[in-house]
């Protein structure tokens, strides 16, 4: 597995320095309805930037899916924990005897 991770991140690597070297023109950055203007940006970094985002979004929407989870598995513990102690209670009151003669008593 670590062989696979190391593998991965030096395609990652080759693939980032590829962009880098091809994608070395200046362009001018606007966001059109904002008045702001950053001029002279390499194009490579203007990828760079969209995939950063991108992780970023991934990992922010996992992270809040995880919580959700978190406080489900959290309540169900609560609930197990709590039959638990009901079923322990449950377990040390003494029979009492029934006057049905079907219902037999266990030992």
């Amino acid at each position: 597995m670590r062989y696979f991770i190391y593998a991965a991140f030096a395609v990652f690597t080759i693939f980032c320095i590829i962009i880098a070297v091809s994608n070395q023109e200046t362009v001018d950055l606007s966001l059109h309805p904002l008045p702001w203007t950053i001029q002279g940006i390499p194009e490579y970094l203007l990828v760079f930037l969209g995939i950063f985002i991108g992780l970023g979004a991934g990992w922010i929407v996992a992270i809040s899916s995880s919580f959700k989870h978190r406080r489900s598995r959290r309540q169900l513990e609560r609930q197990v924990r709590d039959l638990e102690s009901e079923l322990k209670s449950l377990s040390n009151r003494p029979v009492r005897e029934t006057k049905n003669p079907e219902i037999k008593q266990q030992k």
